[in-house]
């Protein structure tokens, strides 16, 4: 008579939350908040620019 391979007991393959787990929930879509960051790394960057520009032009 063979031996029964013993289960392990409540844990299923691919079910556990691990740091791969990525969440599909409504947290995914920033909306028109999102692009607060990007028109202040466009204006931040502008600013720079402009900087520069200047102290060219009169230094």
């Amino acid at each position: 008579m063979a031996a029964k391979k013993k289960s392990k007991s409540g844990r299923r393959a691919g079910r556990g939350k691990g740091a791969n787990d990525i969440r599909r929930g409504p947290t995914r879509d920033p909306g028109p908040t999102g692009s607060i960051g990007c028109y202040f790394v466009f204006a931040s960057m502008l600013v720079i620019g402009l900087v520069i520009v200047l102290l060219e032009v009169f230094g």
